[in-house]
């Protein structure tokens, strides 16, 4: 049933898993959401053009051009510095071009009262990138100002037919969008993150986990174990009942898995079409045999699985420990055929 590798085990190649892609949406969200920096400077360049393309539109008072080239000046430098360091810049740093961003949308704002120019609509700008890219109570945060900011030109700047009525009719779109959004960003970060099938943490969550996990064993000096897990002959069962059969067996085993791994922060994902891999924090060789007697326990009548499990030999990285418990799970399905043709 299970094969438990040697931390000296040889790495002999074993069978690469299928890894199904994810959906064509959680792969935009994905290449969206991993770029923020990028997007940031596309909003930046975006304020230098809505700043200069105007000027030649209205007669603006002298105080107003000299406002919207400042404003483009701003803006400029937020592109520069974005498109030099952006991706080395802490993730904080998007705060502060939001805040900017906020500030120099107010300043439009009022200028463009002079010239009849709605710049209160860059607003929009400043929710949505908020709305993609930061938590939700942070994102609120900052359309709140963003709002209030907007109050306070509506209030001392040049004078707007029914301010009230402007400022309601933005910020009552924008806080619809910002909900909107936030609620699409969350369905979308859980699509890329969630095995759809069983509700499971897919590849990429496992391969996160995998990660922390590791590294709090190395800071703290507990132990890690992981497990492969793959079913045997589970073409065999989908050649029998369907892909529906195959399918009510894995939404099965997800569940009575879950039940069976410990409370103490054991980790189960999905990580390929028959493949289940298990983390088991402080689990050392000799406890993770009680893990995998339950998980074997919990196998519906005829169904078996080859398990693998290697227990971290504080040396070797997060790569080199699945690879041996995929050996070691590989090396029992191979015995098992063995016996099963002998």
């Amino acid at each position: 049933m299970q094969a438990f590798a040697s931390p000296r085990a040889p790495q002999q190649p074993g069978p690469v898993s299928a890894i199904p892609p994810d959906g064509v949406a959680a792969g935009w969200a994905r290449a969206i959401l991993s770029q923020p920096s990028r997007i940031a400077t596309v909003f930046w360049a975006g304020g230098v053009v809505a700043s200069v393309s105007v000027l030649p539109l209205v007669r603006w008072p002298r105080s107003s051009i000299v406002a919207l080239v400042i404003i483009a000046g701003v803006c400029a430098t937020g592109c520069g510095v974005r498109v030099a360091a952006g991706a080395r810049l802490p993730r904080w740093t998007l705060h502060v071009d939001v805040s900017v961003a906020t500030v120099a949308a107010s300043v439009l704002a009022a200028v463009g009262a002079t010239g009849h120019v709605p710049f209160a609509d860059l607003y929009t700008w400043v929710t949505i990138f908020a709305a993609l890219y930061f938590r939700p109570l942070l994102a609120i945060a900052h359309v709140g100002a963003a709002a209030a900011a907007y109050a306070v030109v509506l209030a001392v700047g040049p004078r707007v037919p029914s301010p009230v009525a402007a400022w309601l009719a933005l910020f009552g779109t924008l806080a619809v969008a910002a909900i909107v959004v936030i609620g699409l960003v969350s369905v979308l970060r859980r699509a890329g993150r969630e095995d759809p099938l069983t509700g499971l943490a897919n590849r990429r969550s496992f391969d996160e986990r995998l990660e922390e996990e590791l590294k709090r064993a190395q800071r703290t000096g507990t132990a890690l174990s992981a497990l492969i897990i793959d079913l045997d002959r589970f073409k065999a069962i989908n050649d029998a009942g369907g892909h529906e059969a195959g399918d009510h067996l894995l939404r099965a085993l997800a569940n009575a898995w879950q039940v069976a791994i410990r409370g103490g922060g054991d980790f189960l994902a999905r990580t390929g079409g028959d493949e289940f891999s298990l983390l088991a924090p402080g689990a050392d060789a000799i406890s993770v045999r009680r893990l995998v007697k339950r998980l074997a326990d919990a196998l519906p009548a005829g169904i078996t699985a080859s398990i693998g499990v290697a227990t971290w030999d504080r040396a070797e990285n997060a790569a080199d420990l699945l690879r041996r418990a995929d050996q070691a799970m590989y090396q029992t399905k191979q015995r098992r055929k063995g016996l099963r043709n002998a």
